[in-house]
């Protein structure tokens, strides 16, 4: 049991994240929201970036026309 603590924390520790997405608001512009990053911190770090790239693109008038 023991000698999986490691093993667990290593996995928890290493998570990674890069979401993204295109908006597109009403003349046809595009913008693109995205962030990638490794490890814990990181990972939470790039995620907000990505909201709040997303809550700014909303308030000028974008909408979201994919996401990944």
């Amino acid at each position: 049991m023991w000698r999986l603590i490691p093993l667990l924390l290593i996995c928890t520790l290493s998570g990674c994240v890069s979401p993204r997405a295109v908006l597109v608001n009403d003349k046809g512009d595009h913008l693109l929201c995205a962030a990638t990053s490794a490890g814990l911190i990181g990972s939470i770090v790039a995620q907000t970036r990505y909201e709040n790239c997303i809550s700014e693109a909303k308030e000028k008038g974008y909408h979201i026309e994919s996401q990944q």
